[in-house]
C-alpha cells in the first residue's frame, strides 16, 4: 500500500441495508488487490485496504453481528440477512470488498494480487454425494459444486462448459448481482441436484419471485431459486402483475458460476463467453444506496 497516495472516503453497504460503512481508500483506485485462495476465488472479491483498521467506521449495524467465517486464519465477514461479502481481515490488515462500494464499477478495473499474502492453504472440494440429475442431454459432462465448507453441494448436468458452450454466460450489473460477484449460467430444475437446503440463506428482493441463495455458513452465493409454484399458491403468494414473468421461470434454476469445480473462468472469459448486462438501468423499481 502506498502511504503517499491521496486517500478519500467512499461509501458502502450490504444489499439489504442492515450494515452501512465508511472507509478512507486512495482516491484514485486504478487496480483491485485479489487473494487466490478457493474462499476469495469462489466469491469473485476485489479488494482495497485502508491505512488502519480504525479507517473504517460503521454508520449503520454492529459489525460484530457480520457472520465470520475463518479460512487460513483469514476471517471473511458477510451479511447474515443478504449474504455480501464485506471485510476481509488478514492479521492487522482489514481489506474492503470493493463489489460493496457504492456507484464503484469494478467490471473493467485491472487486479494484482494482495501483496506478501501467505500462499493460500490446501482445500479440498466437498464431495456431492446425492443423487445426480438424471435429464439426457447429448454429450453432456457432470460438474459438481457448492459453498466452500461444504453445507452445500450440487450436481449440475450441462454441455461443456468450455470454449464451445453456445447458451447465455451472463454478467449483470444490478445492485445485487454486482455486489456478489455473480456470473450466471441458466440451466433447468432438472440438471440441477442440490444437498444441503436446510443450510442455506435465501434473500429476495423486487419482485420476490427469485431468492438469492447462500451458505449461511460461508457466505458463498449459489443459485437463483424459484419456488415450485402450484397454481393456488401462484395465486395466493406472487403479486398479479409478477405471476405471469413466475410462470415463465418456474422451471429455471440459475447457478453461479464461481461455485462449480473444473470450469476455467478466466478462459472463457479470454474467450469472450460472458455477455454483460445492465441490470442496473433494465427496469424500475432501481435501487437506492443508503
Amino acid at each position: 500500500m502506498d502511504e503517499q497516495r491521496p486517500f478519500k472516503k467512499y461509501r458502502a453497504n450490504c444489499h439489504c441495508k442492515a450494515y452501512v460503512f465508511e472507509a478512507e481508500l486512495p482516491e484514485t483506485i486504478d487496480t483491485g488487490l485479489v487473494c487466490n485462495c478457493s474462499y476469495c476465488y469462489k466469491r469473485g472479491a476485489i479488494y482495497q485496504c485502508p491505512k488502519s483498521s480504525d479507517d473504517i467506521s460503521f454508520v449503520k449495524g454492529d459489525p460484530a453481528t457480520l457472520t465470520c467465517y475463518s479460512f487460513g486464519g483469514v476471517e471473511h465477514k458477510f451479511c447474515p440477512t443478504c449474504g455480501n461479502y464485506l471485510l476481509r481481515v488478514d492479521g492487522t490488515n482489514t481489506y474492503v470488498n470493493l463489489r460493496i462500494v457504492q456507484n464503484f464499477n469494478t467490471w473493467d478495473l485491472p487486479t494484482q494480487p494482495i501483496p506478501n499474502a501467505s500462499p493460500p492453504p490446501a482445500w479440498t472440494p466437498p464431495k456431492f454425494t446425492g443423487t445426480e440429475p438424471q435429464v439426457e442431454i447429448e454429450g453432456a459432462k457432470m460438474y459438481t459444486g457448492g459453498c466452500h465448507c461444504g453445507a452445500v453441494t450440487l450436481a449440475f448436468k450441462s454441455k461443456p462448459i468450455d470454449e464451445t458452450y453456445d447458451a447465455p454466460l451472463i454478467e449483470c450489473d444490478c445492485s445485487i448481482c454486482c455486489r456478489q460477484g455473480y456470473i450466471w449460467i441458466y440451466p433447468s430444475k432438472r440438471q440441477v441436484r442440490t444437498a444441503g437446503w436446510e443450510n442455506m440463506g435465501y434473500y429476495a428482493f423486487g419482485r420476490g419471485v427469485w431468492r438469492k441463495t447462500f451458505c449461511r455458513t460461508c457466505g458463498v452465493p449459489i443459485q437463483n431459486h424459484i419456488e415450485d409454484y402450484t397454481p393456488e399458491r401462484l395465486e395466493a403468494e406472487v403479486p398479479e402483475e409478477h405471476r405471469q414473468w413466475a410462470r415463465e421461470h418456474l422451471e429455471w434454476s440459475p447457478l453461479n458460476l464461481r461455485m462449480l469445480e473444473a470450469v476455467d473462468l478466466e478462459g472463457l472469459r479470454r474467450k469472450a463467453k460472458f455477455t454483460r448486462v445492465n441490470g442496473s438501468t433494465a427496469r424500475g423499481p432501481f435501487y437506492e444506496n443508503p
